[in-house]
């Protein structure tokens, strides 16, 4: 059977189709706003489909923290509810979705696909949703494949917007960055926000720029007028500057922007004071925005226009992006203007008018508190007392040690545990012993056999041979004989154990003389002490003392100070010697390790040089250290 041509005429368009393509075409080449070009391309992508019953754009709205319809084809007031499921399923993967069902439409099927649009490495901005008619698999991988490319335009005007709010944001910052170097040239603040004002007036095309500082922030803040834009005086209590101050103020307590007519970032500020403004006045439009620093709001910058130009978001981030520049500048020029004579004299008034003042009685009552401290600690002796780390440890410590190299088989008790004088602290591994023992036992039975056949042979010469390798076996049976015995580690004293755990090492390899345990005796202690060097001079061997331990931190111990010894070791930095003292009385509860802090009687001082002497110390040896 011979095969058919592959030659087939394309199938031409039909002129309504034709027609009704060119006008979507010339509707979407030509649409000017957002909801325009959405409402062209859906239609396009419609008409390129067929089979759509309802298809509808979503967009990200930041504001509402959803995603909000943007274009809606057939019919824009078509409940979208339906579209629901697959635009969340979409979201949340950020993959396109589907879902079917095979029982609408009377049998005949319904279809739903959702595509998401976004930028590399962003979130979703813009999701695609269809209602397709039927239930073919084809025609839906069709459609997805339409989608994907289309969805070129939607991802294009995404960039295409980026790229205007990053050209916009780099616009901003060289208007901002003008105006600060403008600012630059004055040092007194008020000459650089006359130069930020006049400046911000030219770029916003305003009638009038004011700038207020906030004075008395630690009190009652209030924002005083600092400069006014092409106005070299003013009257500062006229009432265009307290209306001017009073709004100012609105935006200084709302800590953002406040503009009237409002904006749509700004519709939820308060503009009562605004209004008041605006009353009686000229001006129509008022924009103001907050002066930043590092410690808060520093000021406001107020925009007045006359005219029937409102302000718009632009003119809005124009203004926050200089404010953001100009208002550490103008803060820090501010605060450097005064000589250091003349912000001491303001302070000591400030500090008189608060002592001397009608109010605040609690200033002046801790004004009396500090002189009569200062008075009593220039004229009142108490006891001086130096402080050193402590620690509890025991008079007699000794130790169990490993006897040879072995494995540890059993260890039944570990710190903290009382022992008496022979207890068992553990055993090691014994079989290798035994098996040696047992071996020279044999050698030496081995040896007297031979020693008995020689001498019933009379060789004299084998028999004083054997002798010497038989008393060689027994030696070395003696010693297998007495490592068995030390295989058990005992308690050399009654006490406790302050160190060695051998629980968690079972079947661990020791060697000889590793320490395995240490014991302490129960009742008997001594305390160690390390004392600060800049200490030392003060304490002498007998002097009496406190000691408060971390575990009994209700219980202060007498201690007498019994040795000094000449051993310095570097601790946190500072060089310590460490001294040795003796408990009273000894309490119950205590154990060797017990750490604390004790105080040492040194005398009696002034007040005023207990608390000093480390600054005079120093003092002295910098000034030694600086001596020529």
């Amino acid at each position: 059977m011979q095969d058919r041509p592959a030659t087939a005429t394309a199938p031409q368009p039909r002129p309504d189709v034709v027609s009704l393509d060119s006008s979507l075409w010339a509707t979407f080449a030509n649409a000017r706003g957002e909801g325009a070009f959405l409402t062209a391309w859906l239609a396009l992508l419609v008409s390129r489909l067929g089979g759509v019953r309802l298809a509808a754009v979503l967009q990200a709205d930041h504001g509402a923290g959803a995603f909000v319809p943007r274009a809606v084809v057939p019919d824009p007031r078509h409940d979208l509810s339906s579209l629901q499921g697959v635009a969340e399923r979409s979201l949340a993967s950020a993959r396109p979705a589907t879902e079917t069902d095979p029982t609408a439409e009377d049998g005949a099927g319904l279809s739903r696909l959702a595509y998401p649009v976004r930028r590399a490495g962003e979130p979703v901005a813009v999701v695609v949703v269809l209602d397709l008619a039927g239930v073919d698999p084809r025609a839906l991988q069709a459609a997805l494949r339409e989608l994907h490319w289309s969805a070129g335009w939607l991802a294009a005007r995404l960039w295409e917007a980026k790229a205007g709010d990053e050209a916009g944001r780099v616009a901003r910052a060289g208007i901002a960055l003008d105006i600060l170097a403008a600012m630059a040239e004055h040092r007194r603040p008020e000459a650089a926000a006359m130069a930020v004002a006049n400046e911000l007036q030219s770029v916003l095309a305003a009638d009038q720029v004011a700038i207020g500082m906030v004075t008395g922030a630690r009190t009652a803040p209030r924002i005083r007028l600092l400069s006014l834009s092409h106005t070299a005086w003013f009257r500062k209590r006229s009432a265009f500057a307290e209306a001017l101050e009073a709004a100012m103020e609105e935006a200084f307590d709302q800590s953002g922007t406040v503009a009237l007519p409002p904006l749509d970032s700004t519709a939820r500020a308060i503009a009562v004071a605004h209004e008041d403004l605006r009353l009686g006045r000229p001006v129509r439009h008022v924009l103001t925005v907050a002066l930043p620093d590092e410690a808060g709001t520093v000021g406001a910058l107020s925009v007045l226009r006359r005219g029937d130009v409102p302000f718009t978001e632009d003119d809005r981030m124009v203004a926050e992006a200089v404010a953001a520049l100009v208002g550490p500048v103008l803060e820090l020029k501010r605060r450097t203007r005064r000589w250091v004579g003349g912000r001491i004299i303001d302070g000591t008034a400030h500090v008189l008018g608060v002592l001397l003042g009608p109010r605040r009685l609690s200033w002046k009552l801790l004004a009396l508190a500090l002189i009569a401290l200062a008075v009593a600690a220039a004229t009142v002796r108490a006891p001086f007392r130096v402080q050193a780390e402590a620690a509890l440890q025991g008079t007699v410590q000794r130790a169990a040690v490993a006897p040879f190299a072995g494995y540890v088989d059993a260890a039944p008790l570990r710190a903290g545990d009382v022992v008496a004088a022979g207890d068992l602290l553990a055993r090691l591994e014994d079989t290798d012993l035994r098996l040696e023992a047992l071996r020279w036992r044999s050698e030496v039975d081995r040896l007297t056999a031979q020693s008995r056949e020689a001498l019933a042979r009379a060789d004299r010469t084998q028999i004083a041979l054997l002798e010497a390798q038989i008393a060689q076996a027994r030696a070395q049976m003696a010693l297998t004989e007495g490592k068995l015995a030390r295989t058990r580690i005992l308690a050399p004293i009654d006490g406790v154990i302050v160190s060695g755990d051998l629980s968690q090492r079972l079947g661990a390899p020791v060697q000889p003389g590793e320490v395995l345990f240490e014991v302490a005796p129960v009742g008997d202690f001594r305390v160690e002490l390390w004392l600060d060097e800049r200490d030392l001079r003060h304490v002498a061997e007998g002097l009496p003392g406190r000691l408060l331990l971390a575990g009994q931190p209700s219980d202060g111990l007498a201690i007498t100070l019994t040795r000094i010894t000449p051993l310095a070791e570097p601790r946190e930095g500072i060089n310590s010697f460490r001294l040795e003292a003796a408990l009273d009385a000894v309490q119950p509860g205590l154990r060797p390790g017990m750490e604390g802090v004790a105080k040492i009687d040194a005398g009696e001082a002034l007040l005023s040089w207990i608390w000093t002497r480390r600054l005079i110390d120093w003092v002295r040896h910098t000034a030694w250290t600086w001596q020529p």
